[in-house]
């Protein structure tokens, strides 16, 4: 439901009435977004309990008459932040689902974990979360590689297929076979940027959960990692999706054309 960031965006708009009974900004919102009176409650209430809106009392001691709801600073920071906006895990997810539609259900999965944890301020989750989304990821662009280049992807097969390969070898092996590959690639799909991003949430934060070290994850770091992620889940995406075509024309099958 995409209430709350219909929510923000009001309290951002030039002449939206932020008072708050029923009949002002909740009216509103109702008309915006059609949808029930305790859903608006529910929505101003969770973004209040998140930061990202207050009640604004006016002068102290003035009636109800006179409150208002609006942005707080971090509400402020979420409507102009653009549409990679952690703080605001609706609008992150629905941009993510329309520029890649194909991403994988676990993926997408870990990913809405990984902002519900952040927006908890459980740091250190949301990022060993986006790790496993990463992981599941990495995974759907190896498998299609091995099934594309056959024999010449053959340490990438057994390193897959061994089950004491740690992720970082499996990496590695990817990434060394993706190297030459990298001039035709369309897109640029295989930029070192997001192969570095993707190594080190698989190397660092997903082995956190299987290996704890006490790593500390602040704010800043969960925030650069999600924003980073949707730019990395797409490319990896892509980059999946490239290799299942290859393998798809050179076994004649009817997606080839699709």
């Amino acid at each position: 439901m995409q209430i709350r960031s219909q929510v923000l965006q009001l309290l951002a708009t030039p002449g939206t009435d932020p008072r708050f009974f029923d009949s002002y900004l909740p009216k509103a919102i109702r008309t915006a977004t059609g949808c029930r009176p305790h859903q608006v409650w529910e929505a101003l209430y969770g973004l209040l309990a998140d930061g990202l809106v207050y009640i604004d009392h006016a002068n102290p001691g003035s009636s109800s008459d006179n409150w208002r709801w609006k942005l707080s600073e971090r509400g402020l920071k979420v409507v102009s932040g653009g549409p990679w906006e952690p703080y605001d895990p609706e609008g992150y997810l629905r941009r993510m689902h329309r520029q890649v539609p194909d991403l994988h259900p676990i993926a997408s999965q870990y990913l809405e974990e990984s902002l519900r944890a952040f927006n908890a301020g459980c740091y250190l989750a949301s990022s060993v979360m986006l790790g496993v989304a990463a992981e599941q990821v990495f995974l759907v662009v190896a498998e299609a590689m091995v099934a594309a280049l056959g024999t010449s992807a053959e340490k990438l097969r057994k390193e897959l297929d061994n089950p004491k390969s740690s992720q970082n070898a499996r990496f590695q092996a990817l990434r060394a076979r993706l190297e030459p590959l990298r001039p035709t690639l369309p897109d640029d799909l295989g930029d070192t940027l997001t192969m570095d991003a993707v190594a080190d949430l698989l190397r660092v934060t997903r082995n956190e959960a299987g290996h704890p070290r006490g790593r500390a994850v602040d704010e800043d770091t969960a925030y650069t990692h999600l924003q980073m992620a949707a730019r990395y889940l797409g490319k990896m995406t892509a980059l999946a999706a490239h290799f299942a075509q290859q393998s798809a024309q050179q076994t004649g099958s009817p997606a080839a054309s699709s």
